[in-house]
């Protein structure tokens, strides 16, 4: 005969299968959940270098453009990375952001990465962070140099012409002072270009003070303004009066070869010493943050590896 079990025994092992199974449930949606928060942590790290390599390209170009040598293309190319720069950095700190989300599910194993890939985006941070400066000073520099290469050429070539007046001047025939005031005029008009773009460039870098130059080449011009009138004087038949203005002429050209051994060698001379000094300590900042990113980059390869 079958042994029935009591309604009160009954209800124990129902309770108890219930409680087990709800045990085994639990275990499973645990499981199940902390599989679900690995694999999203996974994700979000993928998502992370992503974006890491999204602003590596960034990083590269800055880099570039910081190692070479200045023109005017570079200065505009450095110019269009200020804004990339900004774009970068929002890329590197959302991955930042992103990986300390990541890391508590993260499985052991990739921890380790999580960490490495954190210190490599603070470096670009840091790298990007200072050549912020050096970008816009290879702008205005960029800039400067343009206007003050230009110019140079144009005073070159106007002191040229003037010289060429002097010799034609110097003949003592009417066609030779036509010839002068010929030179002269065109001499002038190269003149009164170069202190244009002289003192364009001056405008852009101070620091540099291409200023010295414009006041050269304004010097320059009322040199020429003598050597116009005597032209005039000695094709209007005043001998007298051409000679008289010959001779300030020539005291005042010697003074003037006296004030331009003071002068640099060049406007573009006087550009390059100036941004040694605007650019110095950050040029300093950025290489200390260029090699703490390439440590960091290391150490995560051999992380990765």
């Amino acid at each position: 005969m079958t042994e029935r079990r009591s309604p009160a025994k009954v209800i124990t092992i129902v309770v108890g299968i219930l409680v087990a199974l709800a045990l085994i449930a639990a275990a499973g949606l645990y499981g199940y959940r902390e599989t679900t928060a690995r694999e999203a942590a996974l994700e979000q790290l993928a998502e992370a270098v992503e974006l890491m390599q999204r602003a590596d390209e960034v990083v590269i170009e800055v880099d570039e453009v910081v190692r070479a040598e200045i023109d005017a293309e570079l200065g505009a190319k450095a110019s269009e990375l200020t804004t990339s720069v900004a774009d970068a950095e929002r890329d590197l700190r959302r991955s930042i952001e992103m990986l300390g989300e990541a890391r508590p599910a993260l499985p052991d194993e990739r921890t380790a990465e999580a960490d490495a890939l954190v210190r490599s985006a603070r470096a670009r941070l840091e790298m990007l962070a200072s050549a912020r400066p050096l970008l816009e000073a290879n702008t205005r520099v960029a800039r400067a140099l343009e206007a003050a290469l230009e110019g140079w050429e144009l005073l070159l070539e106007g002191e040229d012409l003037s010289e060429q007046a002097v010799t034609e001047y110097n003949k003592l025939t009417k066609e030779a002072a036509a010839r002068s005031q010929e030179l002269n005029t065109q001499a002038e008009t190269k003149l009164t270009e170069a202190r244009r773009l002289l003192k364009e460039a001056h405008g852009i870098l101070e620091e540099a003070g291409v200023d010295a130059f414009v006041a050269y080449v304004e010097e320059k011009l009322l040199l020429i303004g003598l050597s116009k009138q005597a032209d005039a004087a000695y094709l209007a038949g005043r001998p007298a009066d051409a000679n008289k203005l010959s001779d300030q002429f020539n005291a005042k050209e010697k003074e003037l070869v006296e004030k331009i051994k003071e002068l640099p060698e060049t406007p573009a001379a006087a550009i390059a010493n100036a941004y040694e000094k605007i650019a110095g300590d950050a040029t300093d900042e950025y290489f200390r943050a260029r090699d703490e990113a390439a440590k960091a980059d290391a150490a995560l390869e051999r992380i990765t590896q």
